[in-house]
């Protein structure tokens, strides 16, 4: 019985793995297409906003560019961009490790 176990703990967390692997993959591929890259940044702008309780916000990503010209990212854009891109890479990763350790000990 303890093998079937094993083998089951084993099962699951080869699941997990490429369950993550997919998910880090398809954010990759993705990150800066136009939909993905907004959505990022919203989440990168609210991080900030809450990480500064307020006292930093960065402009939403839905800004108009006026017709015959190009858009520029700020450094702020970026910024926000990055901080979404890590904070949702890091909840996917814990709810992984969460996951994974739950089914270990739980």
């Amino acid at each position: 019985m303890d093998e079937l176990g094993e083998v089951v703990i084993d099962v699951a967390g080869a699941v997990l793995r490429h369950a993550g692997g997919y998910v880090v993959d398809v954010t990759v591929d993705h990150i800066f297409s136009r939909h993905t890259a907004r959505f990022f940044h919203g989440v990168g702008r609210r991080t900030i906003a809450v990480g500064t309780l307020g006292r930093v916000r960065v402009a939403s990503s839905l800004r108009t560019v006026p017709r015959g010209m190009a858009a520029r990212p700020r450094r702020s854009d970026w910024l926000a961009l990055w901080v979404g891109i890590l904070v949702w890479t890091a909840a996917f990763l814990a709810i992984g490790v969460g996951g994974s350790l739950l089914l270990l000990y739980g």
